[in-house]
């Protein structure tokens, strides 16, 4: 009996302490597995595809880990899109395709070689622009319903100085029909003029600063009027940038001083954006009452062809 009592004894302590050991096992955490690093695909403007995981990115430029290439440096105006693969995917990234020009004023940025540009300006404008070379643009700008009542030829000629400047000059002539329909004169005639800027851009094409200088040109000769502009350009998240671009006027006649602020946002696209935004004109001289107004702003951008 003592015998029996000892090996049931034994036993109980076994089983307690086997127990105790699997309820250890249970509660010990277990390492988990990393989940799998995503997969992107860029797609630069050359048409080359390339696939792995992206290391680092930001405004100026953006890095690849391939299985073949190893990691790739790509700058940020080599690439149309950023897309991540799988189900659960955030969306697409897309960088500004138009930073030839703000909204209204141009940039020293050029429009890419043989490409085609349309942009439409709150329905009543429409503009085409084509790069010729990778330094100088042409490009048309009309009255969208009636073409020859007011419409533009405008070229630009732009180059970079340094890494993250670019010096550009763009030429410009204005021709108004004064039949009656916008201005008055005489029947089917046209009255025409000029406008000449210098242009400063610094950074990069989805971070930049710009200044310009502009003058109206009439029988050869610059106005004494001079048009200053500045504007910012900042991408603020992978489909938007945010735009503000300003005016002032400065010369003498009936209005001395005058000017324009702004500001709004481009919803970026694989292939197209679209612009959202306020302007602030207001007027001072002795020729017209003091005035400040408001009008809202909106743009459609496309690239043509592949």
């Amino acid at each position: 009996m003592v015998c029996f009592m000892k090996h049931l004894y034994l036993l109980s302590f076994l089983l307690v302490a086997s127990l105790a050991m699997a309820q250890d096992d249970y509660y010990q955490p277990k390492k988990l597995p990393a989940p799998p690093r995503p997969t992107y695909t860029i797609l630069l403007k050359d048409g080359t595809q390339l696939r792995g995981e992206l290391v680092r990115q930001d405004s100026a430029e953006a890095i690849i880990r391939t299985k073949n290439l190893g990691e790739v440096r790509l700058r940020s105006d080599q690439i149309v899109r950023i897309e991540q693969q799988g189900a659960q995917a955030e969306g697409a990234s897309y960088p500004n395709q138009f930073s030839q020009t703000m909204r209204l004023a141009p940039t020293a940025f050029s429009a890419e070689r043989n490409r085609l540009y349309y942009r439409n300006y709150l329905l009543y404008f429409s503009q085409f622009e084509y790069g010729i070379t990778d330094n100088w643009s042409v490009g048309t700008t009309f009255f969208t319903f009636v073409p020859i009542a007011v419409f533009s030829l405008s070229t630009k000629v732009s180059f970079p100085v340094g890494d993250r400047v670019r010096l550009g000059v763009s030429g410009q002539y204005i021709g108004i029909q004064s039949d009656g329909f916008l201005i008055g004169g005489g029947r089917g005639s046209i009255q025409g003029a000029g406008y000449l800027q210098g242009i400063v851009t610094t950074g990069d094409r989805q971070n930049n600063t710009t200044f310009g200088l502009g003058w109206g040109v009439s029988n050869g000769e610059l106005s004494r009027t001079v048009v200053g502009s500045f504007g910012l350009v900042r991408k603020v998240s992978p489909k938007l940038s945010f735009i503000t671009e300003n005016f002032v006027l400065l010369g003498r006649g009936s209005v001395n001083f005058g000017g324009m602020l702004s500001a709004g946002i481009r919803f970026d696209r694989r292939r197209h954006a679209f612009d959202l935004a306020a302007y602030i004109p207001f007027f001072i001289g002795p020729g017209v009452s003091s005035l400040v107004t408001f009008a809202p702003y909106a743009s459609y951008h496309l690239k043509i062809g592949k």
